[in-house]
């Protein structure tokens, strides 16, 4: 008995991991549709291959981030979320909270991950 429970004890918690693996897995979302929302919100500071080398770059300082450098690739997605969403203070990037539903953040990130270099 004692043994099936400490089984049951390291049981549990490996399947809610798993699951959890699972569903952030079907949740990565759709680079093209990411694109679009891009071309739309990011690219007149982050430039069209998102290199940060845009017409409107020579004006900003610091200048826009360099989205597929490793700098930003090695972000998690939490931290590219967060980033979005609340901007980055003594920078030109502004908050997008409210700007995107759920499913578009994703997407943008997923078009994001997309343009490493």
């Amino acid at each position: 008995m004692l043994v099936r429970r400490a089984f049951s004890l390291v049981l549990i918690p490996v399947v809610a991991a798993m699951s959890s693996v699972t569903i952030a897995a079907s949740s990565q979302g759709n680079p093209e549709s990411g694109r679009k929302i891009y071309l739309e919100s990011c690219q007149s500071c982050h430039g069209p291959t998102g290199k940060g080398d845009s017409d409107m770059a020579a004006h900003l300082t610091p200048p826009p981030s360099n989205l597929t450098a490793k700098a930003t690739q090695t972000k998690t997605d939490a931290e590219l979320r967060k980033i979005i969403l609340e901007g980055r203070p003594g920078t030109a990037m502004a908050s997008f909270d409210g700007a995107f539903e759920e499913d578009q953040l994703t997407d943008l990130i997923a078009f994001i991950r997309s343009i490493q270099s």
